[in-house]
This record gives C-alpha cells, structure tokens and sequence, in this order.
C-alpha cells in the first residue's frame, strides 16, 4: 500500500462556542480510521494568522514573515484538505478566507474538501469557498457533507452525526483518497 496521504483537517471558525471544534474531531476520527488517510487537526485558534497586510504578495512566494513562512510549510506538507465552513451569515467565516489567502502555490493541485453547517448546511459557505479553491488551484471536491441542525448533535463537546452525515462522510474520505493519490502521482510526475 502506498503511504497514507497527509490530510489538513482546517477549523474554519474561532469563535467561542463554535461547533466547528466538535465537528472536526470527528472528521479527524473517521479519517484516521482509513488506512489511505493520515489526518491532521489545525485549529486557526492556534495560529492567529493576521489580516493579510504583508508587502509582498502571496502569489510572488519568496515569505519573509515568519509565522507566513510557518503556514506556508505547514499547508504545504499535505496532499489534501478538509475545510470545516461555518456559515455566518450567509458565508465564509473571515478567519478561514483569510487563512486560505494568507499563502499561494502550497495549494496548487491538491484535492479539497468540506464539511459544513450553519444556515442551509453551509451551502452558501460551501459554494463561496469552493469558488476560493479554484482560484487557489486547488481541486474541490463534490463530496461535500452539508450537516443540519448541528446543535442538536452537539452535546458534551462531542458531535454525533445522523445517517446521513456518517454515510455522506464516508463518500468524502472515498473521493479525498482518490483525487489525492490521483494529484500526488501527478505532481510527483512534475
């Protein structure tokens, strides 16, 4: 077997309260479940990324802030993402706009997914951070898990998902294996 593809499992919240910790601990759990994924849990918590503000751009590579270096290592080191979206009103939380901004070509070719809650199951979060992934070069994913009413399967800091959920996930972790040896053998390839 292949050695397993390094996943980001991205929080895209900070706030207190926020279901967003929960819900990917699960993600992280179900993944780490599968053989083909080894998933990693980055909180933006931890990281405190500022508003983009640095002089050189993203895109120009060549970091010279450190904490920009940091992340652009970090994002760099994965073969694919799952992007936790909140939806806030009716879109993408700042925070995780601003993380995906923050560096440029470590996304290149790399298969992205997402899981969603908040308002009609994040669509529009969804659909506004898939647009963001393009542009980043990044292969999004239709495996997307659109969960409902997540504060009813909240409880104890632990989120339990329905049937749907589980089986959407399930599909996600399938297509993220497959795009993400698929991408790797091609970069690889050069």
């Amino acid at each position: 077997m292949a050695e397993p593809l390094k996943i980001l499992v991205i929080l895209g919240s900070i706030r207190e309260g926020r279901m967003a910790e929960p819900v990917g601990k699960w993600v992280v759990e179900g993944a780490a479940a599968r053989p083909e994924l080894d998933p990693e849990l980055i909180d933006l918590k931890d990281w405190n990324l500022p508003f983009y503000a640095f002089a050189r751009a993203p895109a120009m590579g060549d970091y010279q802030d450190p904490l920009q270096i940091r992340w652009a290592e970090k994002i760099a080191s994965a073969d694919g993402y799952i992007l936790i979206c909140p939806e806030y009103n009716h879109g993408l939380p700042a925070v995780l706009k601003n993380a995906l901004d923050f560096v440029y070509a470590e996304w290149h070719r790399k298969p992205v997914a997402f899981v969603g809650y908040g308002g009609n199951g994040a669509a529009r979060s969804i659909e506004q951070a898939t647009m963001v992934a393009r542009e980043l070069r990044m292969a999004p994913l239709e495996a997307s898990v659109h969960i409902m009413s997540v504060w009813s399967k909240v409880a104890g800091g632990s989120f339990t998902p329905d049937d749907k959920d589980a089986r959407w996930t399930q599909h996600l972790y399938d297509e993220l294996a497959w795009w993400g040896r698929a991408l790797r053998a091609g970069r690889e390839a050069g």
